[in-house]
Formats: structure tokens, sequence, C-alpha cells
């Protein structure tokens, strides 16, 4: 669910950014009325946002394939063990 809010909100920064951009230089002169505010604050939150979440993703998925691994490797340890004890 935090994935989904944090692309949603990327994508909404990232258009109306587009918009404010392509509005604010029409033709000859720039409306400086059409900018967003602190643009390049916003930039930062939502570009870091999206690397934030996509390194979480990174590790949980590496931090359950570890846990399964070695819950495997413990698995089969615990067979042989049992095997050759009797």
């Amino acid at each position: 669910m935090l994935n989904i809010c944090f692309i949603i909100f990327y994508l909404l920064w990232h258009r109306l950014d587009s918009e404010a951009i392509s509005g604010a230089e029409t033709g000859s002169h720039v409306a400086p009325e059409l900018i967003l505010p602190h643009s390049n604050l916003m930039w930062v939150a939502a570009h870091g946002s999206l690397i934030a979440i996509l390194a979480l993703d990174v590790l949980l998925i590496a931090f359950v394939l570890r846990t399964f691994s070695v819950r495997s490797r413990l698995g089969i340890n615990s067979v042989q063990s049992a095997s050759l004890s009797t």
C-alpha cells in the first residue's frame, strides 16, 4: 500500500510539474505565476521518495529470499542428520 501511495505522489507531482513548465514557457515570454513554488524541493522529495521505496523493496526481497534459503538449508540439514542417526 505504501508503494502505491509513493508512486501516485510521484506521478501526480510529475504531471503537475510538466503542465506548469509547459504552461509557463508558452510563446515568447515566461509566466512566473504558473511556475510551481518550491519546485526544486518538491523534485527532491518526489525523486527521493521513489528511490527510497524502490530501495526498500529490493532490501525486502533480498531479506525474504535469504530467509527462505536459510530455512531450506536448515530443513535439509535436519533431515540428513535425522536419517544418519537412525
